[in-house]
């Protein structure tokens, strides 16, 4: 697994997600933030996506396509 992208908010991630999963890419969300984390959720970056190696570079192609602030 690699890392794709990182975020600091839960929406953005599940959204980018989404649209990868949405072209078989095997996209995970993972919150940092839920394990000891700030419990206003203000760790900057700590939500991030995970993608398996050997889909990672059709992963970045849809990232370039759909970029998220």
């Amino acid at each position: 697994m690699q890392i794709l992208r990182s975020f600091s908010k839960s929406e953005d991630a599940h959204l980018l997600a989404t649209l990868l999963r949405d072209r078989d890419i095997d996209a995970e969300v993972i919150d940092d933030s839920a394990y000891g984390g700030n419990i206003l959720g203000a760790i900057k970056n700590s939500i991030r996506i995970e993608v398996p190696d050997e889909q990672y570079d059709a992963a970045r192609k849809v990232l370039e396509a759909h970029p998220l602030s």
